[in-house]
């Protein structure tokens, strides 16, 4: 009995020891989260931390809150999809693990999640489209054979039909949109010039603009994206959306000058001179150093028959750069049609 007592005794110091370790540990994930609210990785590693110690509803709570938070949450709506799913709320589950896949549509193993949580919730067709489309994207295609066999022969015993799909992305234009879903600025090294554009390069665009769009919905007031996004639909020739788009940008950050110096060209192209005046000087006064941005106002007063006005963009970029020959030409093209008065009408 002694020996017995002196074991158990071991065992619940051991237990304790235990419990404090994972108490520190828990801790040091919630400092982790709080030092970077933004960063997804630290929501995902203390759910998991929770799920596994077998506090659910706190694991769920920590990934809400990294929902709201972080600025990345493919890993978070993943992880809270599985986590729902085994707690029974599989729609709750499908939503996010949907939403996942909508983003990163070639992920396998959120193809195949969101699979097997359908089949769970009892809908055998719409689980065994999504697991054929998990299989086309590869991964463990032969591991997942056996179990789409299964869903098509419970799809062709209930006689329901399987679920028809939209129609997915080629694989290069959802590869695009991943890339582009985790690196914005790539949608903006896509959006060089094409003269003329082909139809390859029209879909990889678009697959672009997809990407954009959807991380526009999860962060309305990130300025960039409405930037890259403009440059995307300019090169699509869809002038008015472009526009749009980098109005929305300047609406957010007035004093984006790449944006402002867009919406100039914009304006431009779609023959409304005198918003563009308008954007050029509000570029000029932003960036006063910019002896390009001095030049091209000139040349828009210019063209709308303000000489003087002109004229003036003209010395102000010779003051910045004086070896512009461009504005010395223009200027003195200005003196000598007005007679010699400066460019005064």
């Amino acid at each position: 009995m002694f020996h017995d007592g002196a074991a158990r005794r071991r065992a619940g110091k051991e237990a304790v020891n235990v419990r404090r370790h994972d108490y520190q540990a828990e801790e040091s994930l919630r400092q982790q989260v709080q030092a970077q609210p933004g960063r997804p990785e630290g929501y995902t590693a203390l759910g998991a931390w929770l799920m596994r110690a077998g506090r659910l509803a706190q694991a769920k709570e920590a990934l809400q809150t990294g929902l709201s938070r972080a600025e990345r949450t493919l890993g978070i709506q993943h992880l809270l999809g599985l986590i729902l799913a085994g707690s029974g709320d599989y729609a709750a589950a499908e939503r996010h693990l949907a939403r996942a896949v909508d983003q990163t549509p070639t992920r396998f193993e959120f193809v195949r999640d969101l699979a097997l949580v359908e089949g769970a919730a009892g809908r055998p067709a719409s689980s065994v489209a999504t697991l054929r489309q998990a299989v086309r994207f590869g991964g463990d295609a032969a591991g997942l054979g056996w179990l789409l066999r299964i869903g098509e022969r419970a799809v062709a015993e209930s006689g329901a039909r399987p679920e028809r799909l939209p129609p997915q992305p080629p694989r290069r234009d959802a590869a695009i949109e991943q890339v582009v879903s985790r690196n914005p600025e790539v949608a903006e090294a896509l959006a060089v010039r094409h003269d003329p554009l082909s139809a390859e390069d029209a879909k990889t665009l678009r697959a672009a603009r997809r990407a954009l769009v959807r991380l526009l919905a999860q962060h309305p007031s990130y300025p960039d994206l409405y930037f890259g996004l403009s440059l995307v639909a300019e090169q699509l020739g869809e002038i008015d959306r472009a526009i749009e788009a980098a109005e929305k940008a300047l609406a957010i950050h007035p004093r984006y000058a790449e944006a402002c110096l867009l919406a100039v060209r914009l304006y431009e192209r779609k023959g409304k001179s005198q918003e563009a005046v308008k954007r050029c000087c509000q570029v000029a006064e932003l960036k006063p150093q910019w002896a390009d941005v001095h030049l091209r106002l000139g040349d828009l007063l210019s063209g709308q028959g303000q000489t003087a006005e002109a004229a003036e963009a003209y010395r102000q970029a010779l003051e910045v750069n004086g070896r512009c020959k461009e504005a010395q030409q223009r200027l003195d093209g200005l003196i000598h049609a007005s007679g010699g008065r400066g460019g005064d009408g």
